[in-house]
C-alpha cells in the first residue's frame, strides 16, 4: 500500500463532498462506511465546487477533498494524439475519477483543472453502458486510468470490482490500466485477463524523488511489477515521460539496465517511451501558477501546437536509449512517440 493511503482517512481527505442524487449508489455507501471520521457536506452539483475559481491548485493537494459526484454524459473520449495509441485506431479514454493522489510537476492536470480535490463518480454502470454502446464488436483500446491512478486509489474506491466481469465478456475491448503505484494488494484482489494491460510508469529514482511527488519510489515500483507479473498479469513498462533537466538524460542508461537486471524482459508484453510533452495551452497555464518549477522553466520548442524538447535533442537522447533498450527488447515490442 502506498504511503498516501495508510493514512488514516481523516488525513487523507479534509472532508467528502456528496451531491444530493449522490448517495443511494453502492460507491458513496463504502465510502461512508470507510472514512467515518470525515466531515460530510451535502452538495447540489461538483461543479459548484470543483469548478469555483480563484482556486490554487498547489495549495489544495495539501488538504485533498473527495467528492463524489453522479456523472452525465459524456463518459468516453477519443484520445488525443499526444498519447501512445499501441497500434489502435479505436482508441479511447474514460475517467472515473478526476484528479490523482500523487502529485507529479510535470503532470497536465495541474493546468486542465481549477481544483486539486478529487472528484470521483458513483455512477460506474452508466459509465459501462455507454463503454458497451460505443465499442462492442469493434477492436479497441481503452484507456481507464487516464485522468487519475486508479490502483493508486484502489484502496478507498476499488473500480476495478465493478469493471472486471464486463470486460471479461468484451474480449476485443483491450484495457490499460496505468499506474505509478506499488500496491501489491490490487494483483491479490483482481483477476488477471487477456484483454488488460498494467502499464506501470517507471522513472529513475532521482526523477522520481525530483519531480513526482507522494508517488512510490522505484525499488517498490518495481516490486509491485514482478508481483503483477508471478500473479499471471500482462505488464507494459512506461518508460515516459523522459525529463531532460540539467543533464538527467545521462542517468537513464543505467536506469534501464537496473530494469531489467530486475525484470525479465521476456515476461513484459512491451515498452513505451516518449519524451516530456503538452499542449501549449496547459504548458502557459501550469508555468503561471508554478513559476518555481524546473522543469516549466526549461527550454523548449513548439510545433503544431505542443511544447516538448528540441527535435534534434530528443533525436540524439532517443537514439542512445533505444540502443539500450534493443539490447534487452525486440524494436517491435518498444513504442514510440
Amino acid at each position: 500500500m502506498n504511503t498516501l493511503l495508510k493514512k488514516s482517512g481523516k488525513n487523507l481527505f479534509n472532508s467528502i463532498y456528496i451531491e444530493e442524487n449522490a448517495y443511494d449508489y453502492p460507491i458513496t455507501r463504502m465510502v461512508l462506511e470507510k472514512f467515518p471520521d470525515v466531515p460530510v457536506i451535502t452538495i447540489r452539483n461538483y461543479k459548484d465546487i470543483f469548478n469555483r475559481g480563484n482556486q490554487c491548485f498547489q495549495l489544495q493537494k495539501h488538504r485533498q477533498s473527495l467528492i463524489l459526484a453522479v456523472k452525465s454524459k459524456q463518459f468516453l473520449y477519443k484520445s488525443p494524439e499526444v498519447c501512445q495509441d499501441f497500434g489502435y485506431s479505436n482508441f479511447y479514454y474514460t475517467s472515473f475519477i478526476l484528479n490523482c493522489i500523487f502529485n507529479c510537476e510535470y503532470c497536465y492536470l495541474q493546468g486542465m483543472y481549477p481544483s486539486a480535490n478529487i472528484v470521483a463518480f458513483v455512477n460506474a454502470d452508466e459509465f459501462i453502458d455507454e463503454i458497451q454502446n460505443t465499442l462492442a464488436g469493434k477492436k479497441a483500446y481503452l484507456a481507464v486510468s487516464y485522468d487519475t491512478d486508479l490502483i493508486g486509489f484502489h484502496n478507498v474506491i476499488p473500480y476495478w470490482n465493478f469493471l472486471q466481469d464486463f470486460f471479461a465478456q468484451h474480449p476485443d475491448i483491450n484495457v490499460e490500466i496505468r499506474t505509478k503505484s506499488a500496491n501489491e494488494v490490487f494483483y491479490s484482489e483482481i483477476q488477471p485477463a487477456e484483454n488488460t494491460v498494467i502499464a506501470f510508469s517507471l522513472a529513475p529514482q532521482e526523477i522520481i524523488k525530483k519531480f513526482e511527488r507522494h508517488t512510490p519510489p522505484l525499488a517498490a515500483r518495481i516490486k509491485a511489477v514482478k508481483s503483477a507479473i508471478s500473479r499471471g498479469f500482462k505488464v507494459r513498462l512506461c518508460l515516459d515521460p523522459v525529463i531532460l533537466n540539467s543533464g538527467s538524460e545521462k542517468l537513464y542508461e543505467p536506469f534501464f539496465r537496473n530494469l531489467f537486471a530486475e525484470i525479465n524482459p521476456d515476461k513484459l508484453k512491451d515498452v513505451g517511451y516518449g519524451f516530456f510533452r503538452m499542449s501549449k495551452d496547459l504548458f502557459k497555464r501550469i508555468e503561471k501558477q508554478n513559476r518555481k518549477s524546473q522543469i516549466f522553466a526549461d527550454d523548449y520548442t513548439i510545433k503544431e501546437g505542443i511544447v516538448s524538447y528540441p527535435p534534434d535533442l530528443i533525436k540524439m537522447v532517443m537514439d542512445n536509449h533505444l540502443k539500450v533498450l534493443q539490447e534487452y527488447l525486440p524494436k517491435e515490442k518498444i513504442f514510440t512517440l
